[in-house]
């Protein structure tokens, strides 16, 4: 549903359409296809599974703290704040808004793909899938998206405008590897890319109304020192979504990390205060007032700090502005991108920091990020070697006969798209002390 108009030319025709034939569509039906995305995205299984995947701290650590569903949410909703926002703010945009729908059905999708145990999860499933086509939550997210969600092989069949706004690296994975980086690093950390090798078609279908020299800006690939190649553009829906997700991550998990225990008031304020001076943010201010009268001992600490992240939220949102950095281009949705003031960019980067450094990184939260890694290998390491492990449903996807490319590529789906719950259950029923046939 796009806010106060019947059509915008923001969006066009190609952007409506789906692969294939797919679903009937109700000819009385009063929903536009981004609402029908939207809905299918609500109504899907991998969406009722973010409620059990790690987001910072394991799903399974407490009932209070953020997963990967109530982050997606929450990215979901400031991203239809900024979308309301430059739709009344942004002149290219009053009289062909974007679509409030379609961006918060995409963000509400952005982390479908990412397997149990969060980021750890992801870099030691790369590692099994080394030699197989690689591993990264973007791409499987695509995956999914495409291919496996409803079990008929045409994932949940959405519209091309939904699948570019997810293309946050639009590159096949083999071709931003530079296999040096690896030793550099030390560890088999994956390159960003939203397309795995075996989905290349699909990737290619969603390029086809693009120009040669939209394509080309798009995948335009560039060589960050010590980094795997990465991509430098994206969707303006897509850009807007990236901007939520940071929004969200650098506000919402400190809030829990404050709750936790893993950082302290005074190294939110002590991080504020250069940025008082710069420019006069009134939301910032805000925020540092309420830190300094904020008694960090306070037995209702949670309600006392709504109000802060709510208001560096709030600050975020109405300061990012639009670019029409690319006019010549025929798509609207290569035209535009979405940006924050540079100080800004600064301040979300060191809140970002912050968590990484105190929570992330902590022994509390590395210690459970290590037992989801060994417990993922091993579970690889059994469904390679013995079929039979795998659900009858994943057997019949390949035979005997079959490359261990394509048996790789559906273990690595079948462990993708477990719960960290589910994960823990299925290590103890192969490992473990697990005796019954009705614990998973």
């Amino acid at each position: 549903m796009i806010l106060k108009r019947n059509h915008s030319e923001l969006y066009q025709d190609t952007d409506m359409e789906r692969y294939g034939q797919g679903n009937v569509e109700s000819k009385v039906e009063a929903r536009d296809p981004f609402e029908k995305d939207y809905g299918r995205i609500v109504h899907s299984g991998a969406f009722r599974r973010l409620q059990a995947k790690t987001q910072v701290i394991g799903a399974f650590a407490g009932d209070v703290h953020r997963t990967r569903l109530t982050h997606s949410m929450e990215v979901a909703q400031i991203a239809r704040g900024i979308v309301i926002h430059l739709n009344e703010t942004n002149v290219a945009f009053q009289e062909n808004p974007l679509d409030a729908s379609l961006v918060e059905g995409a963000a509400l999708a952005h982390d479908f793909g990412h397997p149990p145990f969060g980021h750890r999860g992801e870099e030691v499933l790369h590692a099994c899938m080394l030699d197989f086509g690689g591993f990264e939550g973007n791409a499987h997210t695509f995956r999914l998206l495409t291919k496996l969600e409803g079990g008929h092989g045409k994932g949940l069949n959405l519209t091309r405008g939904l699948l570019l706004s997810l293309l946050k690296y639009p590159v096949i994975l083999d071709h931003a590897v530079i296999p040096e980086i690896y030793e550099e690093m030390n560890r088999i950390h994956p390159p960003k890319a939203s397309i795995f090798q075996c989905d290349e078609e699909m990737f290619q279908w969603l390029l086809s109304p693009f120009t040669d020299a939209e394509k080309d800006y798009f995948c335009e690939l560039e060589s960050p020192p010590h980094m795997h190649k990465r991509t430098a553009h994206k969707t303006l829906e897509c850009a807007i979504i990236e901007l939520a997700d940071d929004i969200a991550y650098s506000t919402h998990d400190i809030e829990d990390a404050i709750q936790l225990g893993f950082i302290h008031m005074k190294q939110v304020k002590q991080l504020l205060i250069p940025y008082l001076s710069k420019q006069t943010y009134p939301e910032l201010v805000q925020a540092f007032q309420i830190i300094d009268q904020l008694d960090p001992d306070y037995h209702q600490l949670k309600y006392g700090l709504k109000p802060i992240f709510s208001a560096l939220i709030a600050m975020f949102v109405t300061r990012i502005r639009v670019n029409k950095s690319n006019p010549q281009f025929t798509s609207p949705r290569l035209q535009y991108t979405v940006t924050l003031p540079p100080e800004l960019v600064g301040l979300l980067e060191q809140l970002k920091q912050l968590v990484m450094s105190n929570m992330i990184e902590s022994q509390r939260v590395e210690t459970i990020s290590y037992k989801g890694t060994y417990m993922i290998k091993n579970l690889f390491e059994a469904f390679m070697n013995e079929e039979k492990l795998l659900p009858e449903n994943d057997r019949i996807k390949f035979s005997s006969r079959d490359s261990d490319l394509i048996r790789a590529r559906v273990t690595c789906d079948y462990i993708a798209g477990m719960t960290d719950s589910f994960a823990l259950r299925m290590h103890a029923r192969l490992f473990g002390q697990s005796q019954s046939f009705l614990d998973f």
